[in-house]
């Protein structure tokens, strides 16, 4: 149910972004005062960091968006196309975070296809391979939004294969199949992305 009521002067007037002060120290994560610290420090110098780093949040956030449909706080149809763009952004971001700085820097491009099949060859002069339902997996997300924007606008257009051939343009996604097969590419991409695996407190 949405808020209603008259919003409070602090509401409407208070500044959202604010200079960190030592009220907002905390001894952990869970401890308050709860909120967000962006730039400085908590900004990753490095650009496969960073990538790695938003990826993760855009995981989280999307399986956060599939568990409140799941505990029935919030209607499916409410979140689809949010719980969507947030899975296939992070996976924009996990494949761009595992190639070569050099070559990242360079790609700014959205298809998720193309920068699989960028990621792969990366991967194979490093020794790596990547499978081939990863590739498969990333091809029909970009079937569906190509650029970037049919999640994001809903904006979806008439999606086609990467043969050209036409796609229903009106599909089914199953909750559950969504999110196991959204941790299965996920799981994938992460375990060939070694920043990210010490980000998350492996050591060799």
């Amino acid at each position: 149910m949405r808020n209603t009521a008259i919003p409070s002067k602090e509401a409407t007037t208070r500044p959202l972004f604010e200079p960190p002060t030592e009220k907002h120290e905390r001894p952990d994560e869970w401890s308050g005062p709860l909120g967000f610290v962006i730039g400085g420090f908590a900004r990753p110098s490095m650009q496969a960091e960073r990538d790695g780093a938003l990826a993760e949040q855009c995981f989280e956030a999307a399986n956060a968006l599939i568990e409140a449909i799941l505990d029935k706080r919030v209607a499916d149809y409410e979140v689809a196309n949010a719980a969507l763009f947030l899975y296939r952004h992070c996976f924009e971001l996990l494949l761009k975070a595992g190639l070569p700085p050099e070559i990242r820097a360079k790609k700014d491009i959205h298809h998720l296809g193309n920068l699989a099949r960028s990621y792969a060859h990366h991967k194979k002069q490093a020794g790596q391979l990547v499978l081939a339902w990863v590739i498969k997996r990333c091809d029909e997300l970009a079937a569906i939004d190509p650029g970037s924007e049919a999640f994001r606008y809903g904006d979806y257009g008439t999606p086609e294969a990467k043969n050209g051939s036409l796609i229903d343009d009106e599909v089914h996604v199953d909750l559950l199949h969504l999110k196991s097969a959204m941790s299965a590419l996920s799981a994938a991409l992460v375990e060939q992305n070694w920043l990210i695996r010490m980000a998350r407190g492996e050591r060799p």
